[in-house]
C-alpha cells in the first residue's frame, strides 16, 4: 500500500485507451532504463547480518544517507521500517530532520492542507517519539482536526480525504490523548464495500483486477485501533480471500511486496498469524541476496520480474516481517545502526533477485514498517527485450499503484 507514495497526490487508476496505456508504459520503461544511479552497498566498518528484516533496514538506511532526493513520504516510510525492526535509529533521526525541513511543502502543497500528508507526517513524528503539536512550526494534530467536516453529507470526513487518507488520519489521531473523532470513524466504516474491501476512491465494488488490498489493510488497522470489530472482521475475510497460495496479495492483478507488506502487518494485528507469516515468506522470497547487483543487496523487489521501485517496495515490505500495528509502532529502544546483508565475498553485479541465503521465514519480532516515494527509485538498467514487452502491460499497473500511493 503505499498510501503515501503518495508523496504528492495521485488519482486511482482507471481504464484508458490502449494506445495511451502503451505510451505511458513505454515512457516509464525508458525512464527506468535511462535512470541509473550507483549507491554504496555498505559503509566502512558497518555491521552485517543474515536477518532479512535487518538487512532490508540496512539497505534503506543507505538510501537515506546517500540520496538527498528522497521525498517526505519516502522518509516517513523509512522511519516506519526502522521502528519495525528496532534498528536504524541514526538514519531515522536524519529522516525526521529532513521531514521537518520539507514539512510545509508536503502537508500544505499550494497552501492548502492535505489530510493524508498531515496524517502520515504526524505518524512519523509519533513513531519517532517527537511532539506532533510542535513540529516544524506546526501543530499537526490541530491542523488535522481542523479539517474535520461537521454535520452534513460529508460529516466526519477530513477535508477532501480519500479513503486511504481518512484511515491514516484515524490511525494518527488514535495515538493522541483525545483519540480519533467518532464521526471520522463512522465515515470510514460507511466507506467499506459490502465485500469488506475498501477502495482508494470509495468505489464499490472495485473493478476486477483493480482490487485494493493496500487501502483495505490501512483501513483495517484504523478499524482495529477504533474498536470497530465487525467492520474489521469483514476486511480480514476479504484480505484472506484474495491472498494467493504463495502468500502474496495482488493489486492490479499482480502479487507484490507493497500490498503484501501492509496487508501482512494488518493481518498480524488482527490475529491472523498464519496468513501474515505466509505474506512474510512471499516478501522474503523477493529480497535481493549476495548474488545481486551490489546496489540492491538487501532490498526487496516490488514483484517478480519487475525492476526498480525499490525505495517504494522495501520499506512497506518490511511491515510484513513481524511489525506491530501502526497505532503501536515505536522507535523506542531501536539501535542506532542498521546492519547490511552479510556476504562472504564481493558479489558480481547481476540483475537477478534471489532470496537471502539460508533465511527461514521471518517470525513475529520487534520489527515492522509501512508506506513509498519518488521517481529516483527506478534505478535499473539491465532490462531485457522480454521485460520491455511484458512491461507494456505491467508498468502501467505499477504507475497506477505508485500514483495511488502518493495520494495521501
Amino acid at each position: 500500500m503505499d498510501p503515501d507514495r503518495k508523496d504528492e497526490s495521485m488519482p486511482r487508476f482507471h481504464a484508458r485507451p490502449a494506445s495511451r496505456i502503451a505510451q505511458g508504459a513505454m515512457a516509464l520503461i525508458m525512464a527506468i532504463l535511462l535512470t541509473v544511479s550507483v549507491h554504496p552497498t555498505a559503509l566502512a566498518g558497518e555491521a552485517t547480518t543474515t536477518d532479512p528484516a535487518l538487512a532490508a533496514a540496512g539497505w534503506i538506511a543507505l538510501q537515506v544517507e546517500t540520496d538527498d532526493t528522497l521525498g517526505v513520504g519516502s522518509l516517513a516510510d523509512a522511519i516506519f521500517a526502522f521502528a519495525a525492526v528496532g534498528a536504524g535509529g541514526a538514519a531515522a533521526a536524519d529522516a525526521l530532520a529532513r521531514i521537518e525541513a520539507g514539512l510545509d511543502a508536503y502537508v500544505a502543497p499550494g497552501g492548502t492542507l492535505a489530510a493524508g500528508a498531515l496524517a502520515k507526517a504526524m505518524l512519523a513524528v509519533q513513531v519517532q517519539g517527537a511532539d506532533p503539536t510542535a513540529f516544524g512550526g506546526r501543530n499537526l494534530e490541530a491542523d488535522l482536526r481542523g479539517l474535520l467536516i461537521g454535520p452534513g453529507p460529508d460529516e466526519g470526513r477530513f477535508g477532501t480525504a480519500s479513503v486511504l487518507d481518512q484511515a491514516l488520519a484515524v490511525l494518527a489521531l488514535a495515538r493522541t490523548a483525545g483519540g480519533s473523532p467518532s464521526s471520522a470513524v463512522t465515515w470510514l466504516v460507511n466507506a467499506q464495500c459490502p465485500s469488506g474491501e475498501f477502495s482508494w476512491d470509495a468505489t464499490c465494488p472495485a473493478a476486477p483486477g483493480s482490487e485494493d488490498p493496500d487501502t483495505t489493510a490501512i483501513a483495517l488497522q484504523a478499524l482495529l485501533a477504533a474498536g470497530e470489530s465487525t467492520a474489521a472482521d469483514a476486511s480480514v475475510t476479504w484480505l484472506l480471500s484474495i491472498q494467493e497460495p504463495g502468500g502474496g496479495l495482488p493489486s492490479f492483478g499482480l502479487a507484490n511486496t507493497n500490498s503484501s507488506g501492509v496487508a501482512g502487518q494488518a493481518l498480524r494485528a488482527a490475529g491472523e498469524t498464519a496468513a501474515a507469516d505466509a505474506a512474510a515468506t512471499f516478501v522474503v522470497s523477493l529480497q535481493f541476496g549476495c548474488d545481486a547487483d551490489p546496489a540492491e543487496i538487501g532490498a526487496i523487489g516490488w514483484a517478480p520480474g519487475i525492476p526498480g521501485f525499490l525505495i517504494f517496495s522495501t520499506p512497506q515490505a518490511v511491515l510484513a516481517l513481524g511489525a506491530p500495528p501502526m497505532d503501536q509502532l515505536s522507535a523506542a529502544g531501536a539501535t542506532d545502526d542498521a546492519p547490511t546483508l552479510e556476504c562472504a565475498a564481493a558479489p558480481a553485479p547481476t540483475a537477478t533477485a534471489s532470496p537471502v541465503p539460508a533465511s527461514p521465514a521471518p517470525s513475529v519480532g520487534p520489527g515492522e514498517d509501512a508506506l513509498p516515494d519518488t521517481a529516483a527509485d527506478a534505478r535499473e538498467a539491465g532490462a531485457t527485450a522480454g521485460l520491455l514487452l511484458a512491461g507494456l502491460v505491467l508498468a502501467s499497473a505499477a504507475v497506477a499503484l505508485h500514483r495511488r500511493r502518493r495520494a495521501a
